[in-house]
């Protein structure tokens, strides 16, 4: 899905639409935490090396799939690299290091992503939740519970 990166002074954020996430990636030098609690998009930091953004990712959550059907280790230790060759394009670039459930580095090749055109693309929201979700949700309308915000499902009354 669309991916946005947002440079500011000091840090890049990285939003994608599938899976929704944000991720905070600081580029002011500092190194990863000494023992970062893991996290499901895991500590980042990152650094320019040219017109490259580097980033190098610790502390990923267990609980997350790789696209190969594996889980990281707590030694897992991911690089992104994002090269802008010219204005439309961005190659990407991944290398995932985990000596516990790895023979060998995983390296992905160069992904080349087209840049959006258009200023108006929309993003679309993508949550996972329980299949039985919208059951739930309408019994609790039956029955005056939930929604609504603090009315119990009244509009606030």
């Amino acid at each position: 899905g669309p991916m946005q990166l947002i440079q500011l002074p000091g840090s890049v954020w990285i939003l994608t639409e599938w899976p929704t996430t944000i991720r905070y990636v600081p580029t002011d030098g500092r190194p990863h935490s000494q023992d970062p609690d893991p996290s499901f998009v895991g500590e980042s930091v990152g650094r320019w090396e040219g017109d490259t953004l580097v980033v190098d990712t610790i502390a990923i959550d267990r609980r997350v799939t790789n696209p190969g059907g594996w889980h990281p280790s707590e030694k897992v230790h991911v690089v992104e690299r994002f090269t802008r060759p010219s204005k439309n394009f961005i190659v990407y670039d991944l290398t995932i290091e985990d000596p516990v459930v790895l023979a060998q580095p995983y390296v992905h090749g160069s992904r080349r992503w087209s840049l959006a055109q258009d200023p108006d693309d929309d993003w679309d929201e993508y949550i996972c939740t329980h299949n039985e979700e919208p059951a739930f949700s309408e019994k609790l309308q039956l029955y005056g519970g939930g929604g609504g915000g603090r009315g119990g499902g009244r509009g606030g009354q």
